[in-house]
């Protein structure tokens, strides 16, 4: 199963903003045009080891520099008040949900409120980095429980279903999270739109056997929605682009090699000749719930400079 992200802007502010949001390899910041607007609809999913199914919204390394030129764009744009704000001293946010749990057309196939209430749990603990990694400026509250009887999502292909379920069902701006609950096939986890894509399509969708209590272990802690909703901040894959550079453009996570590995538990690989061992804790890795644990102070600062650029 699979999760995403994306990223900014060198500063001369915090080492963790400025080692966070790396320059483009391109310097030149272009005009948005169609292509960035493409991108910006991206998203990353998360898959399991051997899963039949693909990444709905794979991420090529031209379209995260597209994305990250978009991002330095917006940056450059905002006044150096808000500027300041974004990068050196953010507020906190707390991010609504509404949870769309999709069940069969007869209601059996969701998931409980119980459920939900755990699964928030997890969201709040790992962006607070009460697990083990940085704190992030995001906090979590359910805005609505929204349950919808229909087979043929519930069996949710992201090719066919996609667009007609989140144009029937999605509720609120840019700034509230909609999460698609649903029983998908093929080892696919779930996966995410990138800040910036049109709003009726914005939004997360995960597996609802991966909710703490489900039946997808060990993948069933919930962080397939920690993962997604990094994504929907703007962070790509610790693997993104493999050994090459600036792969996620975050500079504290060091260069993971996007073979089988990234599905591995083992703190002694080291797959990529930039210093640093693979980042297998990470929540942005593919390593399944037990293993992931952690942001970093940059994905940290990128997430921050996502929300303030594309959805606040």
């Amino acid at each position: 199963m699979k999760r995403i992200v994306l990223g900014g802007l060198a500063v001369t502010t915090t080492l963790a903003f400025a080692a966070a949001l790396v320059t483009s390899p391109t310097s030149a910041v272009p005009a948005p045009d169609a292509r960035t607007a493409a991108a910006c609809q991206q998203g990353d999913a998360r898959l399991v080891k051997g899963a039949t199914a693909s990444d709905p919204n794979s991420v090529s390394p031209a379209q995260a520099a597209t994305m990250n030129r978009a991002l330095n764009e917006r940056l450059r744009a905002m006044s150096p008040r808000a500027r300041h704000a974004a990068l050196v001293a953010p507020a906190p946010v707390t991010v609504k949900i509404n949870w769309q749990i999709i069940t069969k057309t007869n209601g059996t196939g969701g998931v409980s409120n119980s459920q939900i209430r755990r699964q928030l749990k997890v969201m709040n603990d790992s962006y607070a980095g009460l697990t083990g990694g940085a704190d992030t400026r995001f906090s979590f509250v359910t805005n609505q429980i929204i349950r919808t009887a229909n087979t043929n999502w519930w069996n949710w292909d992201p090719d066919t279903d996609d667009a007609p379920a989140k144009n029937a069902l999605h509720k609120g701006t840019k700034r509230v999270l909609n999460v698609y609950i649903a029983s998908l096939s093929g080892g696919l986890l779930g996966y995410a739109t990138f800040p910036g894509g049109p709003v009726n399509l914005d939004g997360v969708v995960i597996l609802n056997q991966s909710l703490p209590g489900g039946s997808a272990a060990p993948f069933n802690q919930g962080d397939t929605l920690t993962h997604e909703a990094g994504h929907w901040f703007g962070l790509l894959h610790t693997f993104q682009g493999g050994c090459s550079t600036p792969n996620d453009f975050v500079a504290d996570t060091p260069q993971q090699d996007n073979g089988d590995n990234i599905f591995l538990c083992d703190t002694t690989l080291d797959t990529c000749p930039a210093s640093g061992r693979d980042p297998v804790h990470n929540f942005m890795s593919y390593g399944n719930d037990p293993c992931l644990n952690r942001f970093t102070a940059g994905q940290a600062s990128r997430t921050s400079a996502q929300w303030d650029a594309f959805r606040a």
